[in-house]
């Protein structure tokens, strides 16, 4: 697809909406430049999501009991390649729908984290501005004002850490598409992981995210299947559209300030599906509680789809009744349930779609979708889970489904796709 050259400039401080935005961008997966067999890929992805799960699951037990936590989510399965700076400096960003601050590190740093490119030096770029104290970008609660400089503190949940301080930039999408006085964190003290990139590219509904600061009306992603080679794409402004006429479409629930988790896009997940048997799941079980815990999140950083327990064990315990295998022993680290295929298998067993029921679209997850079968293991393992506080819909059962956010609306759409063919 040919991208129009693009220039589009923000005024420091700017909000002024700005309805020409429209690119698309391609996102490759965190380990497909590393020369892992797609077993070890697998199981790199799913301990990824394990640990950021466990660390989750101990934020949401610390803000139910009246802690204030700043939550973030991290350490994704996507990056996206941009340039920073004049002249450019090409980077690679962890892509996640869960944070809001877009961050890199700068080559000053008292602390860096190895990186697979060049550190990007503030001093050698003409177009490169520190964002001046007290300013309206920082009153939130991740950042400060410090020797007239606005601080952040970007803490995430598989433990990375990024302190530095917000300043203004020139960022490049693919090549031509400019975007003047973007603000940006620079990385100052960086620990934990940062997936073989250089920094994070927030998509969340915070005031420094991506879409907040470039304000499309929409964006969409359409992420290919976890086992292709194929690239997945980003897209935003008017260029994403879903683009059939067998769309479906929920309300992306509206957090109110005091939920802990506002960044999150949430959906209102009612029921859950196998085959034709609609599952005795009570109503309640995937809604935000009082406290903020709860309700369901849309992330592309999280591989398996994480359920609150109580729907969990439901859907687990009909789905060793359908399936005429033993119960593995073993598991993979970060799954719950496994199979056992008998010897020699070269497929596995046939399993009905499952559904999600949101409020007003219903989600249609295909087999290969929720189950994964590793016949090197002799494993026939679903890819959902449990969880307590929180559920997740999760990556993988998100593939060849093309997803559009509309902000304007709060609507989240999607349609079946052949991801590796837009």
């Amino acid at each position: 697809m040919a991208t129009s050259v693009l220039v589009l400039l923000l005024a420091l401080l700017s909000h002024e909406p700005i309805a020409s935005v429209a690119f698309r961008v391609d996102l490759t997966h965190v380990d497909s430049a590393r020369p892992f067999a797609f077993t070890e890929r697998f199981h790199r992805a799913v301990r990824r999501s394990w640990h950021r799960r466990e660390v989750l699951e101990a934020r949401m037990s610390r803000s139910r009991s009246g802690i204030a936590t700043s939550v973030e989510w991290g350490d994704g399965e996507y990056l996206i390649d941009l340039a920073i700076g004049t002249p450019m400096l090409p980077i690679t960003a962890v892509l996640s729908t869960g944070s809001d601050l877009i961050w890199t590190q700068c080559g000053q740093c008292h602390e860096c984290l190895q990186q697979p490119s060049p550190y990007y030096d503030p001093s050698d770029s003409s177009t490169f501005a520190a964002l001046p104290c007290p300013c309206p970008s920082c009153t939130g609660i991740r950042t400060r004002c410090t020797l007239r400089r606005c601080h952040y503190n970007a803490t995430y949940e598989d433990g990375t850490i990024s302190l530095g301080f917000l300043a203004t930039e020139a960022l490049t999408f693919r090549g031509n598409t400019l975007v003047a006085g973007f603000t940006f964190g620079c990385g100052t003290k960086n620990t934990g992981s940062l997936s073989n990139s250089t920094g994070i590219v927030g998509m969340g509904r915070g005031p420094l995210s991506l879409p907040s600061q470039l304000h499309p009306s929409k964006f969409s992603y359409c992420l290919a299947p976890f086992n292709s080679s194929t690239i997945s794409h980003l897209f935003l402004g008017s260029i994403a559209d879903l683009g059939s006429c067998f769309v479906h479409s929920t309300p992306i629930v509206l957090s109110s300030n005091n939920y802990p988790f506002s960044s999150f896009y949430y959906l209102s997940l009612q029921g859950i599906s196998v085959g034709d048997t609609l599952l005795p799941i009570p109503n309640e079980t995937f809604q935000i509680k009082a406290d903020g815990s709860g309700g369901l999140i849309v992330d592309t950083g999280t591989v398996p789809t994480y359920l609150e327990e109580a729907g969990y064990d439901i859907l687990r315990k009909e789905l060793i009744s359908r399936v005429d295998l033993p119960v593995a022993n073993q598991t993979y680290i970060g799954l719950d349930l496994c199979f056992s295929l008998p010897p020699g298998s070269s497929s596995p067993p046939a399993m009905p779609d499952m559904i999600f029921h949101f409020d007003g679209a219903d989600m249609t997850i295909p087999p290969q979708n929720y189950m994964s079968y590793g016949f090197e293991e002799g494993l026939f393992c679903l890819m959902i889970t449990g969880m307590t506080g929180l559920s997740v819909l999760g990556n993988y059962q998100q593939q060849n489904l093309h997803v559009l956010f509309d902000l304007d609306a709060d609507v989240l759409s999607f349609v079946p796709a052949m991801c590796d063919g837009l």
